[in-house]
């Protein structure tokens, strides 16, 4: 899997985070299910990607990444577009 770092618009973030919600992911440290966008995408090779997730609670030393797992269809909506194993952010 390759990763790279992509900067995500804000309009990318709004929908990465809603869609982390969707699928319930939660900050494993506090249990947060408010995690937000890292600008740094790990491309797979069938279209999908992970976007690198955070925890903005401030009374949280979670030190761990978080990923949002999406699929090649849930990456093109989001606007993520591959190109072999490096996503691009439109």
């Amino acid at each position: 899997m390759a990763r790279l770092k992509a900067w995500l618009s804000d309009k990318q973030k709004r929908r990465a985070t809603r869609i982390a919600r969707e699928k319930g992911l939660t900050c494993p440290e506090c249990g947060s299910s408010e995690p937000v966008p890292k600008d740094e995408v790990q491309a797979h090779p069938d279209g999908g990607a992970n976007v690198l997730m955070r925890c903005e609670e401030k009374e949280c030393t979670n030190t761990s990444e978080m990923a949002l797992v999406l699929s090649p269809k849930e990456a093109k909506a989001l606007g993520l577009h591959t190109l072999g194993e490096r996503p691009e952010a439109r």
